[in-house]
Order: structure tokens, then sequence, then C-alpha cells
């Protein structure tokens, strides 16, 4: 029978393991000393909570390619986690296409799965058509249902309850329009869903390690999406509607939005706006990357359509930027091929509202091209929420 003492000192060493645990899964692989540091354990209590993982088949300890500095150094050793004692499946459900990642218990990439699908397609629809694919994955062996830890699933245009994150003693609520009960099944595993944007944010944030600053990811495609992650954890809001850029009014004289409002930058920014904009102008172009094309090569028309797109992105930031006081801004989505002629007015639109209490810098970049962030976000949140549980 555990007494109080005992109990109370295996809560401690739980801390320790879950400190570990965390530096490795925000660091990658690890030397003993660097573990150290990360965490602030003793020597010995870092080799004890170490030993015990790798027993328990959680760790693995490996030799660096390189070695120590001079002739006769030694190999350095690394700590990592090992992939094989679990893995999470992530899935986004998409306006224009289903993404499936499968992710070791490390993060690493098992596999990957894409399919293009009717824009028009119901959520229900879109659920089926992403259980067929995880069910194809199972078996084919590619997945074992006994390995998966946990379900994430980003869904476009809906959000969470931030009351309502995940299942625990409780089910999640379902979005709107669909059952992810097939999914549970399926997998015997727990699920958790919010939106896609925010799931991918969370991967772009990942990805660069930038888990230490605060993040303003924004995706221009069909429509504008945004999201914000602080200290490498998404920004919800108190009804989980945070990050609604593309409903910031640009133009307060400006048309009418679907949403209710006057000169939202979606009204403007989206794909199809930008083109029709272009046709306005007495330019024809297929597609935002034949505009972006045509802009290499000179044309004033699209060089005019893409400076007038970054001054309005660049008042929609700046806006944002006063609230949120992003380390970083990542763009991503259809319109980032247009680069730096995109950019270089939301540059100079944040540097414009530098205040006078305090110094401010913050890095405007593209995101990474990756058709499978949503997926691999919904993976990383699901490793994140079960994964440290399970060991």
């Amino acid at each position: 029978m555990l007494t109080r003492e005992d109990g109370a000192l295996q809560a401690v060493r739980r801390r320790h393991e879950l400190r570990v645990l965390e530096a490795l899964v925000e660091n990658g692989p690890r030397t003993r000393r660097e573990l150290e540091e990360d965490t602030k354990l003793s020597r010995t209590t870092l080799s004890a909570i170490v030993g015990d993982l790798r027993q328990r088949g959680v760790l693995a300890e490996s030799v660096k390619e390189h070695y120590g500095e001079g002739r006769n150094g030694r190999p350095t050793k690394v700590l990592t986690l090992d992939p094989t004692a679990g893995a999470a499946v992530g899935i986004e459900l998409g306006r224009a296409r289903i993404s499936v990642t499968v992710a070791g218990f490390d993060g690493s990439s098992v596999a990957h799965e894409l399919l293009d699908i009717d824009p028009a397609m119901e959520l229900a629809a879109k659920v089926s058509r992403a259980v067929g694919i995880v069910r194809s994955l199972v078996d084919s062996g590619v997945v074992r249902g006994d390995s998966i830890l946990g379900i994430g699933v980003g869904v476009a245009s809906r959000h969470a309850d931030p009351a309502s994150l995940a299942d625990d003693d409780t089910r999640q609520s379902d979005p709107q329009g669909a059952s992810f009960e097939e999914l549970r099944l399926l997998l015997d595993a727990p699920l958790l869903w919010d939106n896609n944007i925010r799931l991918a944010a969370m991967a772009e944030s990942a990805r660069y390690a930038l888990a230490s600053e605060d993040l303003l990811y924004v995706v221009l495609s069909t429509g504008i999406s945004c999201s914000v992650v602080v200290k490498g954890s998404p920004l919800r809001g108190g009804n989980g509607l945070a990050g609604e850029l593309g409903h910031t009014s640009v133009d307060f004289e400006g048309k009418p939005c679907w949403c209710g409002g006057v000169g939202c930058l979606e009204s403007y920014l989206g794909v199809a706006n930008v083109l029709a904009e272009a046709a306005a102008r007495g330019g024809s172009f297929a597609s935002i990357a034949a505009l972006a094309a045509a802009a290499d090569d000179g044309d004033e028309v699209a060089l005019g359509v893409i400076a007038w797109a970054g001054t309005l992105l660049g008042r929609a930031m700046a806006t944002a930027a006063m609230i949120v006081d992003p380390s970083r801004v990542v763009v991503a989505g259809e319109l980032s091929q247009c680069g730096d002629r995109l950019l270089e007015p939301v540059r100079a639109a944040l540097a414009a509202r530098q205040l006078n209490i305090g110094n401010r810098s913050t890095v405007v970049g593209m995101g990474a091209s990756a058709p499978s962030s949503g997926s691999d976000g919904a993976a990383l949140m699901a490793l994140r929420h079960w994964a440290l549980d399970s060991v």
C-alpha cells in the first residue's frame, strides 16, 4: 500500500520524466549534458530517469556521426525519443484536400496520404473519405492500430469549443455537420479536433523550432485564414474564434463581406478577388502562379495588383501586430507565390507602426509549401496531448 510520502515521491519523479520528455520533444536529439541544462536536473537524477525510460523502450541512445574536437575525440552519444514507442494519426479535412499523416512517437513522419476533393463536398463525406484512407493504411500494415496513442483532426471553417478540446473522461464535442465516431472505433484511440489552419500553424512552429517565439501564421488562399501560436501553444480566444484576420476591415467604405462586415480583407485578397482585380485593371491571369510569373517578367498590371494586395495585407497585419506583437509573421497559401513583392509592403507597414514605448522587431517571411501541414500539425497535437501520458 502506498503511503502519502510514496505518492509524493512518485509525483516528483513523474514531473522529472515529463521535463526530460518535453525537452526532447521541443529540441530533438540531445546529449545528457544538454538535457541537464534543459531540465535543470542533477546528473544523478537525470541518469536514473533516462535509464528507466530506456528500459521501458521510450528513449533510444545512439552515437552522433560527428566526433568531438581533436583527432582522438570520443564519439558523442545522443538521446532521442524512440519512434516505435507509439504513433499518432493526423487528418486535415480541408476545403479541397484531405491529408493524412502518421507520426512516430518522436514526431518523425511514418506516412503521408493526400487526396484532392470537390470543394463542395460536405464535411460528413470528407470524414468518410478520411476513414477509408486510414483503413487502407491499417489493412496494408502501415499503421498498427494498437500503436496509435491518439488522433488529431483539422477541420476547415470549424473552430473547437475551448471548453471541449479533446477526448478525456468525456468525448470532445464533434463539429457541426459530422461525427468522428467511426475514426475513434477504427483506431480504438482518443481524438481531438480544431481548426485546420490553427493546427498547420503548430506544424510551422515546430518545423522551424519556434517554440520560444510568438508566431502569426497567415494563409492567403480561397479565403484568408490566420492563427496565433504563443510560446508553442495555439491561441484560441474565449470563444475559440481567435485569428480571423480575414475579417479585419481594411476599407471602412469598402465592399460588403459575407460575414456582415464591410471592407474585410478576405473580400479583397481571396484568390478569386485578386484575379478579378487584375481583370478590372486589364490583365487576364488564369491563376496566382500565372500572375506571379507575369510580375517576374515585368508585367505592369501584375506588379500593380501584387503591390495593391501587399498594401491591404500590410494594413491588416499592422493592426494585428499592435494587439499580438508577434516575433515572427509567416505567410503561406497561394498568394505566397508572389514572394517578397507581396511581403515588402507588409514589412513597411509594420516598420511604420513602431512605438516609442519599447523596441519591437518582427521577422516577416514565407511559410513552407507543405500540403500536409494541417495533418502534420494535427498529429503533433495528438502526440503532445497523449504521448507523454503513455509512458
